[in-house]
């Protein structure tokens, strides 16, 4: 019966079996780990009001720094657009320039389904 599984290949795949599952104890295990270190995080943070504040402002001045951050990047990306348009022949700028805005519409509209 062993030679006979070494023959067909199955031990092979019990093996893989055994060890897939001990992949996942060992990932369940992280999983609670960082549940724990989690908890004991937010009690020490909802221990400190003065420290819980901090962390609040430095979270929204992250977000807004990001914000503007995104904007510039926007911003730069209208006045390159502008530039190329700029840059095309005359007779073809009106028509590249409405598929644009066309596909500017749909991409927003797009984005703002989702977010809503």
């Amino acid at each position: 019966m062993a030679i006979e599984r070494l023959l067909t290949g199955s031990i092979q795949s019990q093996l893989q079996d055994l060890l897939s599952t001990e992949d996942l104890v060992i990932e369940a295990f992280r999983e609670l780990v960082k549940d724990e270190l989690k908890a004991h995080v937010r009690a020490k943070v909802d221990s400190d009001p003065e420290l819980k504040a901090e962390i609040k402002e430095a979270v929204a001045y992250y977000f807004h720094s990001k914000a503007r951050s995104i904007y510039a990047e926007l911003k730069a990306t209208r006045a390159a657009t502008r530039l190329g348009l700029r840059l095309l022949p005359d007779d073809i700028q009106g028509e590249v320039g409405n598929a644009l805005v066309t596909l500017f519409e749909k991409e927003l509209g797009d984005l703002l389904e989702k977010a809503l």
